[in-house]
């Protein structure tokens, strides 16, 4: 097995950058979920999967242009769905995210803003799995990855990582639990359409338990901790002891 593909979403609930290595911190990738935006009158974190109209937030991309401090505004860059860019740092962000969402709204980074672990993996075997006829790429980008892992074997394999030591280049994971799946998977994000059936699909697939004394939920993928840090790149072959 090896890492064919990385993934970091600087901003939660937005559409993330490709990339070829990445720092590995005792926390999760470097720069990963540290951006929120802000509900003005709530000061709740928006997340896609629980407001409708945070969903639009998904058709918004974000990278960071440098990685030295990922916690200044100069160095994020976002991209409308329409195309335009603006910049952390610009006073006009917030408007055009409040225009996009019709919620007035702030951008802040904050300490990490994960719904469970730092680290998401998914099998290119888990997504053939489901059958879903969609491109490779539109498929395994509709759940979101941080480590795109391609696989020897069939089927859900990553089910069976739990609670193993995961070595890739000079870090070391610990998968924690299956990653349970919500509407999120729906939703339509820059070049992965809507899919309505898509969980039902999974729930069809893998309807299995996320932890050992959980109900069966539709899961794909595995959240993990680091064990160690390091640096992780695409090509870097990967270990499960």
């Amino acid at each position: 097995m090896q890492v064919s593909q990385l993934w970091r979403y600087p901003v939660k609930s937005f559409g993330g950058e490709q990339l070829q290595s990445a720092t590995i911190e005792p926390d999760g990738l470097r720069g990963d979920h540290l951006w929120a935006v802000i509900d003005a009158e709530t000061g709740a974190v928006a997340t896609a999967k629980k407001v409708r109209a945070w969903s639009r937030l998904l058709e918004c991309r974000a990278r960071l242009l440098d990685d030295t401090d990922p916690s200044d505004p100069a160095v994020l860059e976002i991209t409308l769905p329409d195309g335009r860019c603006t910049r952390g740092d610009d006073p006009r962000t917030p408007g055009l995210l409040a225009e996009l969402t019709g919620r007035a709204l702030t951008l802040e980074a904050r300490p990490r803003t994960y719904d469970d672990a730092p680290l998401h993996l998914l099998t290119t075997a888990a997504v053939d799995a489901l059958g879903t006829g969609d491109p490779a790429d539109v498929a395994l980008r509709r759940f979101r990855p941080n480590v795109v892992v391609s696989a020897d074997g069939t089927g859900f394999v990553e089910d069976g990582w739990l609670g193993r030591r995961v070595e890739a280049g000079s870090v070391a994971l610990v998968p924690t639990q299956r990653t349970g799946r919500c509407v999120m998977v729906t939703l339509p994000h820059q070049e992965v359409p809507a899919r309505r059936d898509m969980l039902r699909t999974v729930t069809e697939r893998n309807r299995v338990p996320n932890r050992p004394e959980a109900t069966p939920a539709p899961c794909i993928g595995v959240y993990a901790d680091v064990a160690t840090e390091g640096v992780l790149a695409v090509d870097d072959s990967l270990t499960v002891r």
